[in-house]
């Protein structure tokens, strides 16, 4: 093992831009492999741990990347006329071609000779990365080997492909060595794009070697989480839960929701070394059963979990009839319940993917297998984009519903914080607000109903009495005739008398 001292004083080198006179690290012995990297003091949930900047960096410029990338500031250019004009067949911005390092990498790899220099090459771009390092100081390629390196079969592949490229490529030991060495690096604990390497961090697009990340050990279930700065793409690892003093700090190189066989097959093969993590060793994984399938047996409802035994093709027991099932045998169902969740998941409508998934799906594949919850993921970052075919209601109940799905794996899992986290809560909580929002309009709305319906019944109340009022009013009421007067005794004897002349 490289003794930690001496990698601890290339990495105070490297890192001494960021003036870190107290760090909460240091290179130690590893329980876990090796090396280490173990806190020096209490860490507290979401402080940060360390600042690390690459080593090195470039395009990964995979087959499948588009090539019209900056090889310098790895922004993306027009798609015509991006090639530097120097014949080094790199791609190159206007700006960044007057630079210091472009220079130098221009120089290098015309030297070379590029067989197609004005046509982008995926192999000659994705070389630079590895080939930067023969014009790093002399320390700093001491870090790099110092940087754990799997020499396998392939790791000088890379570099004897990228040779047919050029017309007079390298033939000093030396410096196919340094190259070949990188490779090994970066392909044990580098960055080749983070896509397939976990949901727990940050996207990284790029080629890069982080050295002190490099240090850090892997644990399925780590206790950190980084992100990058996008100027710099420096990195900022943060404690994802609290850190004791002296416990090693973990990332991880997988994807979070996978099972244990899937993370196995991985590391064994990519980074070349077995996990037996707590998770690993735990058929059921913590409880979340991210594996489980239902058991073969119709009359029974127990769940099936692969052994942890290592093997790409362990048995399988029922956790409730203790029944045994081969690998085979239990990839049939697997296979049966992701094509036809993929199926869905592929189609237009994001209505029939979220139907099938509440409705139809928990009948043949329990709802915390991870591709139940990669389903649920996909769904989140579609409606991230847009509603599409979902209406209102059943977007908020969708993201209401499967935020707390996959957090409550994720509890179960022991997971504290990360990126994923935050977007989720985030997610929960805008939901909450525009739910609780909705009830307060709603509430509002009511009250104001009630209110016109109480004016109404009042106003009803004083029509009918106006109503009564008018028809009293309009009904005649009988006049009494006037009594006759007797005349009084002068009076009659007045009216006699003319009475008794005529006659």
């Amino acid at each position: 093992m490289i003794c930690p001292k001496r990698t601890s004083e290339l990495l105070d080198l490297h890192l001494a831009p960021f003036k870190d006179k107290d760090p909460a690290w240091e290179v130690g012995v590893s329980k876990i492999a090796g090396r280490g990297v173990m806190a020096t003091r209490q860490l507290k949930r979401g402080e940060i741990i360390f600042q690390d900047s690459p080593l090195l960096i470039g395009l990964a410029a995979q087959e499948e990347d588009t090539l019209n990338a900056c090889s310098i500031c790895l922004k993306m250019l027009p798609d015509t006329r991006f090639m530097c004009r120097q014949g080094c067949g790199l791609p190159i911005c206007s700006l960044c071609a007057k630079k210091k390092q472009h220079k130098s990498d221009c120089d290098m790899f015309k030297s070379w000779g590029p067989n197609e220099p004005d046509v982008a090459n995926s192999v000659i771009i994705r070389l630079l990365c590895v080939a930067r390092a023969i014009n790093l100081t002399k320390d700093q390629r001491d870090l790099i080997y110092c940087l754990q390196a799997n020499l396998d079969n392939n790791h000088r592949t890379e570099v004897r492909n990228a040779a047919k490229c050029f017309k007079n490529f390298p033939t000093d030991k030396k410096l196919v060595e340094i190259m070949n060495r990188t490779v090994a690096v970066l392909r044990t604990n580098g960055f080749d794009k983070t896509t397939d390497r976990t949901t727990d961090n940050q996207e990284f697009s790029y080629r890069a070697l982080y050295p002190l990340f490099a240090v850090m050990n892997h644990d399925c279930i780590p206790n950190s989480y980084y992100t990058f700065e996008e100027k710099t793409n420096n990195m900022i690892v943060r404690a994802a839960v609290d850190i004791a003093e002296g416990e090693e700090i973990t990332t991880t190189y997988t994807k979070l929701f996978t099972g244990n066989i899937a993370r196995h097959l991985y590391l064994k093969m990519k980074k070349g070394f077995t996990c037996k993590c707590s998770r690993c060793s735990d058929p059921t994984e913590k409880g979340a059963y991210i594996s489980g399938l239902y058991c073969r047996d119709t009359k029974c409802s127990g769940l099936v979990v692969p052994e942890t035994t290592g093997l790409p093709h362990p048995n399988w027991n029922c956790l409730v009839c203790k029944q045994k099932s081969t690998h085979a045998q239990m990839m049939k169902s697997q296979d049966f319940a992701s094509g036809a969740i993929n199926a869905k998941v592929n189609s237009n409508s994001l209505r029939t993917l979220v139907h099938y998934l509440n409705e139809k799906s928990d009948s043949f594949i329990p709802s915390s297998n991870y591709v139940v919850i990669d389903a649920k993921m996909s769904v989140l970052q579609r409606l991230a984009q847009g509603r599409e075919d979902c209406n209102e209601d059943l977007v908020s109940s969708t993201r209401l519903r499967y935020s707390r799905d996959i957090m409550q794996i994720m509890d179960k899992l022991g997971l504290g914080d990360s990126l994923l986290r935050t977007q989720l809560e985030q997610q929960l909580h805008k939901e909450e607000e525009r739910r609780a929002k909705k009830q307060l309009e709603l509430a509002a709305k009511q009250r104001q109903l009630a209110d016109l319906e109480q004016r109404a019944a009042e106003a009803d109340k004083l029509i009918a009495l106006a109503l009564a009022a008018d028809a009293g009013a309009a009904t005649p009421v009988p006049v009494a005739e006037p009594a006759a007067v007797a005349p009084v005794a002068g009076e009659a004897a007045a009216v006699a008398a003319p009475a008794a002349e005529q006659a």
